[in-house]
């Protein structure tokens, strides 16, 4: 009896002891890509019989709306998720982001781009591990640009000429997100910046957005809509580049990962690209890049468990960041080795052309929900509402500076 007693409180804890070494690893859904972090997942779990990953995906819009808050709200998060720059902040304030300075060797930390681990440094820790970078640019049809006899833009200016002569009855001369939120203003700030504006200062201390670069690409992006050369509501979302290619409009504001995209569903599209042109003939192009990052759950119960997994998949390894970034997508690594190793890929075109405008492109700022409004809010009013430029960049700047004002959260980079 003592025996059986003694062999049923061993199986107990041992399937206690599995239990517990198990961890979940959350995302949006993507059809095409999920497969390939399944396949490093099971890869994972077979080199580590004792632990193991459980990946899910949901739907974009839930898992981009409220999927994530709610399951931390009710205790019930992930170990591991996908996090957006413009969610950062909320989870880092909150404490629900895990700092992982401590799982990081110096040699690790070495081998990303400052600037991509600058991103996600609050008060001097690391708060998730960047996995990707995907510059902004502009796409466009070449034989529309060449039936039209349009060269590249130089210019705003020319950039709104090639627009409205590509425009017929039946398909726009650009396209440009319309929705308000995070990816409106991601794929906005280039045309600020390149502007000569900006949102606030470094320190977070006070706005900077009354300025003539925000009323300049605010008037720019209104324009767009006012005048007909943009549709002003889209199908799907403007970081779905199907919609150039089935022909809606012959340029589109997207991002790096549309290359892939665009072979692989249009593979007889003939596409080029070029950067988002200067305000003014002479200036710098500047361009925005985003990416994903993976964040850890703080109150996880398997937490250096999570960081492992974490550290192994994104940090440490090159299969799969190389696999993820180059073979799988279109996108940049932010860490040498693995750009080293993709260099045949990335000097291939139109790659070639994004690894240009990457070196003069800013990460995506991880600005808080209630500066991201404030942005956003200043867009949608131009574009749909009529309200003058000046007016609106100057009651979004007044927005930012109340709320900074009682702002008693991190400042990345700091």
């Amino acid at each position: 009896m003592k025996k059986l007693l003694l062999l049923f409180l061993v199986s107990a804890f041992l399937v206690v002891t599995a239990l517990s070494a198990e961890i979940t690893f959350w995302k949006f859904t993507d059809t095409y890509a999920d497969a390939t972090i399944q396949r490093f997942v099971d890869l994972w779990n077979e080199e580590n019989p004792d632990k193991k990953v459980v990946f899910e995906t949901f739907p974009w819009g839930d898992y981009t709306g409220t999927k994530l808050t709610t399951a931390f709200a009710t205790g019930e998060g992930p170990d591991v998720f996908f996090i957006s720059p413009g969610d950062f902040l909320r989870y880092v304030n909150t404490g629900i982001a895990l700092p992982l300075s401590k799982y990081l060797t110096e040699d690790i930390i070495a081998d990303f781009l400052p600037e991509t681990i600058e991103a996600v440094t609050v008060g001097g820790e690391i708060y998730a591990l960047p996995l990707e970078m995907e510059p902004v640019a502009l796409f466009y049809n070449k034989a529309a640009f060449e039936e039209k006899g349009i060269s590249q833009p130089q210019d705003w200016a020319e950039l709104k000429e090639a627009a409205a002569k590509l425009k017929t009855a039946d398909r726009y001369g650009i396209i440009v997100e319309v929705a308000p939120g995070y990816y409106q203003n991601f794929t906005w700030y280039p045309f600020l910046w390149t502007a000569g504006g900006d949102v606030v200062d470094e320190n977070w201390e006070k706005s900077t957005f009354e300025s003539e670069g925000a009323i300049a690409a605010l008037d720019l992006w209104g324009s767009f809509v006012k005048e007909g050369l943009a549709p002003s509501s889209l199908p799907a979302g403007a970081n779905d580049i199907g919609m150039f290619g089935n022909g809606l409009a012959d340029m589109i504001v997207c991002g790096f990962w549309g290359v892939k995209q665009l072979q692989t569903q249009f593979p007889e599209f003939d596409f080029g690209v070029f950067p988002i042109p200067p305000y003014e003939k002479g200036g710098e192009s500047i361009s925005v890049y985003g990416g994903w990052k993976m964040m850890l759950n703080a109150k996880g119960k398997n937490t250096d468990i999570a960081a492992e997994f974490a550290r192994w998949l994104v940090a440490e390894q090159i299969d799969f960041p190389l696999d993820w970034c180059t073979v799988t997508n279109s996108k940049f690594s932010p860490r040498y080795s693995v750009l080293e190793a993709g260099d045949e890929f990335y000097n291939t075109p139109p790659n070639d052309v994004f690894l240009e405008i990457l070196k003069t492109s800013k990460s995506e700022p991880t600005f808080t929900p209630e500066m991201v409004k404030a942005v956003s809010d200043a867009i949608q009013a131009v574009m749909f509402a009529g309200m003058d430029p000046k007016a609106a960049a100057k009651g979004a700047s007044a927005a930012i500076n109340a709320y900074l004002s009682r702002y008693t959260g991190g400042v990345p980079g700091k």
